[in-house]
């Protein structure tokens, strides 16, 4: 045989299927199940260089492959989920694990529950492998829905084994974010039996090692059972994965890997990787070592450590420590605007030089010239303030319905460094306006309904400024206010609706009123002093109807000691009227007082021992102390 005929064989094991059907024999195989051709890569035996590298085969017969599904719900966007299915199905993975909350719940209508699941099960049959169901929250939000979860799917916790790995489906919802007793002592007795696994794999929706860790380090009880779940894990290797919040992050704990992952179609404002916001499965290969961990992103791949504890605490850091602030130019709705000027300034208390490339969108281009560009580049050192001024005129007056759509968009990185962090802002606002707070011809009934008021035409709209945890805010249907104002010969009136998709206790309504004089209040660069007040609403707390009429602190000074609000639960979040005392802007200007500034808050928790995220309806990052943006009320007739 001519040497060039010879071949050598590198072991190549087939990897079987995740669950055998029996009695299947390949044609390949002979009688004794053994193959005809050879199970390996076949290589011709060549002299010299080779058309292939040195490095080994990866052919462990232990070695597999698994998708990880995330939330498909809490304000889920219809066709993310069946989109990830058919990638999925393009992938093939062994099997497919899931975090929970595949239904958007929340209803004790059997009807109703039994529609979602029919329609999420519609997905699941499209799906080409085995998937394994977790219970998240909206999943089983009450006891009839824990009631059809049992029906569909049987218990809320269970475990299997697959080529040495011990997998562990668990319930963060026996009680509100707890492993209960009983499924505690279940999974006592189940870690005992597997002792030998070579990897243990846990798997439930909410990440409860954040919720213990937080309970306690703010002094409180910790009801999440979570340290007596690290207790039975003791030292065996182990991989943590859980859902809920909507955003990536990578933990380490005790020398392992915890995750919270992202969406699956869930509710996410989608702002890219640094922000730990995207569409996602993980994919976990487990290998003899152990999981190596990948997120695949519906059009690309991300690594696991793109998000890790410390790198979005940096960001988070960039993100609080460099702001742009834009000052509005205030223009009459019927007069409209021929020129004007727009003061821009960067505050940069960031400890590396920024650098912000910014656009100025939405004008009218009839005649127009903008100096010194539409286009602007602005500096900043570490610690520096940089202030930028840009005139904007037309050749004709142009109204103000023209120019709503205006933005100041912002491109801001750090400059320098191996990873320039990079972030993208939008200032729905530059060109500003007076809005109209009209005198009303009879005193309102404060119940806290509002539809004897007129059109609430103002709102925090699709893309409000968010403060405070901007991560856990996931679009408009999450929370934001669409309100009125008016005045009588007694009290300032706010009326809205407040959106809320689910109401938590710390929920409130905070408005900041600022009753000084127009000269005053925009001088001192915008500072909060004497004339400054604030009130906060809290949520209802009924299930439905008006609540009584109470009254709230109304804290500044001079002194006003209280407000009278009242509020009504509605079907997406609460309705509310609040009467401020007309003292507030008349001792601070007079009886003939011209205007007021105000910006209503929306405070909204997701989980109660967590930090809530701001929606603010007009303002900077600055509004608790400055009032730089917020809404200029006249006084109409």
């Amino acid at each position: 045989m001519p040497r060039s005929a010879l071949a050598f064989v590198v072991a190549l094991s087939l990897i079987g299927p995740a669950f055998a059907h029996e009695g299947h024999v390949h044609e390949h195989d002979d009688a004794n199940n053994a193959p005809k051709f050879p199970r390996g890569i076949i290589l011709p035996a060549v002299e010299g260089p080779k058309p292939w590298s040195d490095k080994p085969t990866l052919d462990d017969p232990d070695r597999f492959q698994i998708a990880i599904m995330t939330d498909n719900t809490g304000g889920h966007r219809p066709g993310i989920w069946m989109k990830a299915v058919e990638r999925l199905n393009l992938l093939r993975p062994t099997f497919v694990m899931s975090v929970g909350d595949l239904i958007e719940g929340y209803s004790e209508d059997p009807a109703e529950i039994e529609a979602e699941w029919k329609e999420f099960l519609g997905f699941i049959d499209a799906m080409q492998m085995k998937f394994f169901f977790v219970a998240g929250n909206h999943d089983v939000s009450n006891p009839k829905m824990h009631e059809m979860w049992r029906k569909h799917f049987g218990r809320e916790w269970y475990s299997f084994d697959y080529r040495g790995v011990h997998f562990v489906a668990l319930s963060s919802e026996d009680t509100h974010d707890q492993i209960g007793p009983e499924q505690l002592a279940w999974l006592k007795d189940d870690l005992a039996k597997r002792t030998d696994a070579r990897w243990t794999l846990l798997f439930f929706h909410k990440p409860l090692w954040v919720i213990s860790e937080r309970a306690k380090a703010a002094g409180n009880e910790d009801k999440t059972n979570w340290p007596a779940v690290e207790k039975l894990l003791g030292d065996r290797p182990h991989s943590v994965f859980a859902g809920h919040v909507h955003h990536y992050v990578q933990y380490d704990r005790r020398g392992m890997k915890y995750y919270h992952l992202a969406t699956t179609g869930g509710g996410s404002q989608l702002r890219g990787v640094p922000y730990g916001e995207f569409d996602h499965v993980a994919w976990l290969t487990m290998e003899p070592e152990g999981p190596t961990v990948v997120n695949l992103l519906l059009d690309g791949i991300v690594p696991p450590d793109a998000v890790t504890e410390k790198g979005i605490e940096r960001f988070r850091e960039f993100l609080a420590k460099t702001r742009l602030e834009a000052a509005p130019i205030l223009v009459d709705a019927d007069e409209g605007i021929s020129s004007g000027r727009i003061d821009l300034r960067l505050k940069n208390t960031f400890d590396e030089p920024v650098e912000i490339t910014a656009e100025i969108e939405g004008l009218p281009l009839r005649g127009l010239t903008v100096e010194p560009s539409a286009k602007l580049v602005i500096k900043a050192a570490a610690g520096e303030t940089a202030e930028f001024a840009v005139n904007v005129q037309f050749s004709e007056t142009i109204s103000f319905e023209k120019l709503t759509e205006t933005l100041l968009t912002a491109k801001i990185r750090t400059v320098g460094g191996d990873r320039p962090l990079t972030a993208e802002r939008t200032f729905p606002v530059v060109i500003d306006r007076k809005y109209p707070c009209p005198s009303l011809e009879a005193k309102p009934t404060l119940d806290g309904l509002v539809g004897d008021w007129n059109e609430l035409k103002l709102s925090t709209g699709e893309k409000p400024l968010v403060v405070g945890a901007a991560e856990q805010w996931q679009g408009p249907a999450d929370s934001g206010i669409a309100f009125t104002t008016g005045y009588d010969d007694r009290f300032l009136y706010f009326a809205g609706h407040v959106t809320d998709d689910q109401m938590t206790t710390g929920d409130e309504l905070q408005i900041a009123l600022d009753a000084r004089w127009i000269g005053t209040r925009r001088s001192d660069g915008n500072k909060l002093k004497t004339g400054v007040y604030r009130l906060a609403v809290p949520a209802p707390t009924g299930a439905s109807g008006p609540s009584a009429v109470q009254k709230v602190p109304l804290k500044g000074s001079p002194k006003v000691t209280e407000a009278s609000v009242a509020t009504a639960a509605a079907k997406d979040g609460w309705t509310f009227e609040v009467a401020v005392p007309i003292g507030t802007v008349e001792r601070n200007q007079s009886d003939k007082w011209h205007s007021f500034q105000a910006t209503p808050i929306v405070v909204d928790f997701d989980e109660t021992d967590q930090k809530p995220a701001k929606a603010v309806w007009r303002g900077t990052a600055d509004y608790e102390t400055q009032n730089t943006n917020w809404g200029q009320f006249v006084r109409g007739e």
